[in-house]
């Protein structure tokens, strides 16, 4: 297994490497005090690795500003390599930090979120997996003094207005290999709803503890496509796809509101769900830090084998 890939300034050898990441030069991979920010690491496994394979890497990240002393965390993470022929779902939901308007028509971040007013929240899911799933099931839970601005038909809200359970039984993910969007075959998909933020909220301020997960469906139905069904037939029953990993079907979020409210309180009306264009997602590793300024991430590698590779 080699490093192929990093963000930044990186330097080092097959074994470990290094990378500097600024505010000035990369503000996009700075999270906001509280906030996430997804780090994408690409990793090569040799194509002469016996399979099974199992290895582990590790990662480490410090952040510094001014004259203060750096802050570090550090995470081992395991790498299997497997030859099975299931789906396997990821979702990458990053933090919620711009407005949009909740009139009729395309919903484009105009700006910081301020309370009062109404944000997008965007998650992206793909299908990295050997087979299909004929219907995605997500469940969103929002962080507490958030709530649910008028979801779409496919979604459930409960009582609280903070959990949402939405299925999508006419949505297909093909494996990357299968993707043809001239005949609507997608392996990746952006879905997204909106949120609001109270009036009362104080600001500037990181509300914490979003999530949102994933779980494919599948038909219980013998020698049908699910890839190409537009929805699911009279006698089938949609019941949970097999997964090869779980461990990233679910991603963390926060909503970060600006400090600066604006005189006409936002929020209101009702509004279609934030949605994109299919579109690849790079299978990387994100690391939660709290604070701003420089981030330096290194990486190192043990190599294991199953007793039985």
């Amino acid at each position: 297994m080699e490093w192929a890939r990093g963000s930044g300034l990186c330097d080092g050898d097959w074994g470990a490497w290094g990378c500097d990441i600024n505010s000035v030069d990369d503000p996009h991979l700075i999270p906001a005090p509280g906030g996430t920010v997804e780090i994408p690491l690409l990793i090569t496994v040799s194509t002469n690795t016996k399979e099974p394979f199992e290895g582990e890497f590790g990662v480490s990240a410090g952040m510094s500003w001014d004259d203060h002393r750096p802050v570090e965390t550090r995470k081992r993470f395991t790498l299997n390599v497997v030859d099975n022929s299931e789906a396997d779902l990821s979702v990458k939901a990053p933090d919620v930090t711009q407005s949009v308007p909740v009139d009729p028509g395309p919903l484009e971040p105009h700006g910081p979120l301020n309370p009062g007013e109404a944000g997008g929240l965007g998650y992206l899911v793909a299908n990295h997996g050997r087979k299909a799933v004929s219907g995605l099931k997500v469940t969103i839970r929002l962080p507490e003094g958030v709530t649910f601005n008028q979801p779409e038909e496919a979604c459930v809200i409960g009582s609280d207005g903070r959990t949402a359970v939405c299925t999508y039984d006419r949505l297909a993910l093909v494996p990357a290999e299968e993707e043809n969007h001239n005949e609507d075959l997608y392996s990746a998909v952006e879905l997204g709803m909106v949120i609001d933020v109270p009036a009362d909220t104080k600001a500037p301020v990181t509300l914490k503890g979003g999530m949102v997960q994933v779980e494919g469906l599948t038909e219980r139905a013998e020698a049908r496509s699910a890839a190409k069904r537009t929805r699911l037939p009279a006698n089938a029953v949609a019941v949970p796809a097999a997964d090869v990993d779980v461990s990233d079907n679910q991603d963390g979020f926060a909503v970060v509101v600006a400090a600066f409210p604006k005189d006409d309180g936002g929020g209101g009306g009702g509004g279609l769900p934030v949605t994109g264009p299919p579109a690849g997602l790079i299978t990387g590793v994100g690391l939660a830090m709290l604070a701003v300024g420089g981030i330096l991430l290194l990486l190192a590698r043990r190599r294991t084998r199953l007793p039985h590779a």
